[in-house]
């Protein structure tokens, strides 16, 4: 059992995050933002945080301090010399969400767990939400229990309509665009479909590939200049195999076997 004297510490922003911070809020619990080098942390830096900051309603960071003596729950993300009292995380091995199946993802979901924590049944949008961030593939094929695929679908491609600046008929066509991309690049010999130039990566490849339910292989120029590899929608063994190939190269590699993503950077220069 937690009380409100327990604070939650969150790690990057997306629709996932920004739901579970908006419940907390409403329970009455303090929430406070992973830092790194005093801004918020982003997806990459979400377990190499060094403090915490407060993000208000304009975005901007403020200092804050996490007190030594404070139950804390890590929701997504990890401070260097700090403990959580308790983790709320689909990402690692040992996480709770780690090995939950597309059946179980609202005790894969972080929105799930923490919906468990406050002992509340879920809203039909949140189960969306956690369908959709636990194990997105999946759930556009039907596997979640109580998700419908097309409602899924309205509501990511409203959210990325949203932070785009892009109309929602743009973003659903560019899904079912990709969708048909994906599906005519499929190579079965390596059972995946493979978009190696970045320059040529459909901009709705990732959920294009959920959608049509195939594993997509593909690479993105960071602004920092890293190159970054990844694969989406794939079994167990396919990621595993992945993972292993860019680790025996020498290549910083990340990911889920169970959630079916995994990525591998290239250093830059």
């Amino acid at each position: 059992m937690i009380d409100k004297d327990w604070i939650f510490v969150l790690g990057a922003q997306d629709p996932e995050m920004r739901e579970i911070e908006k419940t907390l809020v409403a329970a009455g619990f303090t929430c406070l933002h992973a830092a790194h080098r005093g801004r918020r942390c982003s997806a990459q830096t979400a377990y190499l945080a060094d403090g915490v900051v407060k993000v208000g309603p304009d975005g901007v960071p403020r200092p804050a301090v996490l007190q030594p003596r404070a139950p804390a729950v890590f929701v997504e993300c990890g401070i260097a010399g700090r403990a959580p009292a308790l983790r709320v995380d689909h990402h690692h091995p040992g996480d709770p969400g780690y090995e939950m199946p597309a059946e179980r993802f609202l005790d894969g979901s972080s929105l799930g767990q923490v919906l468990r924590l406050l002992e509340r049944e879920p809203t039909e949008t949140q189960r969306l939400l956690a369908a959709g961030d636990h194990c997105l593939t999946a759930a556009y094929q039907g596997a979640c229990p109580g998700v419908d695929p097309g409602e899924l679908l309205f509501l990511r491609a409203a959210w990325q309509a949203k932070m785009s600046g892009r109309t929602l008929s743009d973003v659903v066509e560019g899904i079912l665009d990709a969708a048909e991309r994906v599906r005519a690049h499929h190579d079965s010999e390596f059972g995946e479909s493979r978009f190696f130039d970045p320059t040529c990566v459909p901009r709705d490849l990732a959920e294009g590939a959920a959608y049509a339910g195939l594993p997509v292989r593909y690479r993105a120029l960071l602004p920092d200049g890293v190159l970054k590899e990844m694969i989406k929608g794939a079994g167990l063994e396919h990621i595993e195999r992945f993972m292993s190939e860019h680790e025996a190269a020498g290549r910083q590699a990340y990911g889920n076997p169970y959630r079916g993503y995994a990525g591998a950077y290239w250093p830059a220069g």
